[in-house]
């Protein structure tokens, strides 16, 4: 197994259905789905990644494409074999003349033939045209796995909008619960006469605000989970069970961007795909050529009591025939000359799709690598703020406890450390978000790197 020392960014070598299936193995077996979620059950990415590839159209498509270049494959290597072909006819023959009305003849039997006929040589047109066959069978296994991976980002990147959407609701929570201490600290100031009452209608209207957007954050929830029940296909209306814990962000975890960038080019499906339908677009210019050359066949056959498409013989009679033919094309209209023209100027498109194939996908690459590590260092900023944010909430309700600030700075500070959670969660989410998409980006989703991000954000 090649590695790369991440532990969340390994090749293709595990994953798919149920773990049975291996990446660059795909195309040998077809998905055998046996995932169940329901209410009851803790949904992991890896049991939401399995059921999503269960009733993915593009890989369904991907693999019919398989098969039918498996098809295409053995059809080539058929024409290595001889063809036999056999007939038999019974016939009833009658012959009448005018001048003789008493000379009628009528003739009745059967007439057999039997025939071999065997391509010898024909200057590398059948291995050219296997060769064309075999480079598409691997392009059809390379984009199906293009596809496998193009599903697998989009069930995750729904799966992390609903624990970012879950982490969302857990700050507004927090939120409210700050609001409510703040009105409850403002009532027992006002109670105790040391505060007015204009204090607690402040209050009040923040706690207000809180539970206003704790309400559009349980919103947001239900909308992500809705996209996520239908992308992982179960019914309507399912309630989810997310897990409550997400691995620590590092920085171990941010790869060197030139080892990832050597990885891509040698192993992105989408690349490898490019790179084999160039492949045979090169091996269909050969083939066009080798169409126009001259070719060497053995033949035998064996004729009884006549020949096919001729009249029964009144006597039996048996004929062996056994040969070889050289057939020299001449002159077909420049029509070898065309084909051998547009065979070159598919493997020319071939060749520079081949060449934006892989500058796309590495500068993807290098923008998701650079989104990451700018996420780390959102993440480390957020936790400053969070520190210093909660600290000036607790100076703040301290000293308006005491009677030496008022309420308006205690609301400003609940405020500040509102944010800070928002910030917090938000750049947790960048985080899962960027190595989701440098995973995607590097064609290298395996069942080791999506159990490292099994879970959802850390709760605010």
């Amino acid at each position: 197994m090649r590695s790369i020392n991440h532990h969340w960014l390994r090749p293709i070598l595990a994953f798919g259905i149920g773990g049975a299936i291996q990446m660059g193995a795909l195309a040998e077996t077809p998905p055998d789905c046996t995932t169940t979620i329901d209410a009851q059950t803790l949904v992991t990415l890896s049991a939401a990644v399995d059921r999503a590839l269960c009733r993915d159209t593009r890989t369904a498509t991907a693999w019919v494409s398989i098969k039918a270049q498996k098809i295409q494959l053995a059809a080539a290597k058929a024409a290595y074999l001889p063809t036999v072909n056999a007939s038999l006819t019974a016939q009833s023959n009658t012959s009448q003349s005018a001048q003789s009305p008493g000379g009628n003849q009528r003739v009745t039997g059967y007439s057999s033939y039997l025939g071999l006929s065997w391509r010898l040589f024909d200057f590398g047109e059948r291995a050219a045209r296997e060769e064309m066959a075999e480079r598409l069978l691997t392009a059809a296994t390379s984009t199906y796995d293009d596809a496998v991976r193009r599903t697998v980002s989009d069930t995750i990147q729904a799966y992390f909008s609903a624990l970012q959407a879950s982490a969302t609701l857990g700050a507004r929570q927090q939120s409210v619960a700050l609001a409510q201490r703040t009105r409850d600290a403002a009532r027992d100031r006002e109670q105790k006469g040391a505060a007015s009452r204009a204090d607690t209608l402040q209050a009040e209207a923040s706690l207000a605000r809180a539970r206003l957007n704790l309400q559009r954050a349980k919103a947001e929830l239900d909308k992500a989970t809705a996209v996520l029940v239908q992308t992982i296909g179960v019914p309507a209306g399912t309630a989810l069970r997310l897990p409550d814990k997400s691995p620590t962000p590092s920085r171990a975890d941010l790869p060197d961007l030139g080892q990832l960038l050597d990885e891509a080019r040698a192993h992105h499906p989408a690349i490898l795909a490019a790179r084999y339908q160039r492949d045979a677009s090169q091996a269909g210019v050969a083939a066009a050529r080798a169409a126009g050359r001259p070719t060497i066949d053995f033949t035998a056959a064996n004729y009884r009591n006549g020949y096919p498409n001729q009249s029964v013989q009144a006597s039996r009679s048996s004929t062996f025939t056994v040969g070889a033919t050289i057939t020299i094309p001449l002159f077909d209209g420049d029509s070898r000359r065309n084909k051998i023209q547009e065979a070159q100027a598919q493997a020319e498109k071939s060749e520079l799709q081949v060449t934006d194939t892989e500058n796309r996908v590495l500068l993807e690459l290098v923008k998701t690598h650079a989104e990451l590590a700018a996420s780390l260092d959102n993440i480390d900023a957020a936790n400053q703020l969070l520190q210093a944010a909660q600290s000036a909430m607790d100076s703040a309700t301290n000293r308006y406890e005491r009677g030496v600030s008022d309420i308006l700075e205690l609301i400003s500070a609940q405020g500040t450390l509102v944010d800070a959670l928002d910030a917090r969660a938000q750049c947790e989410y960048q985080w899962n978000a960027a190595r989701l998409k440098l995973m995607s980006d590097l064609g290298e989703m395996n069942r080791d790197g999506i159990a490292a991000l099994d879970g959802p954000l850390p709760t605010p």
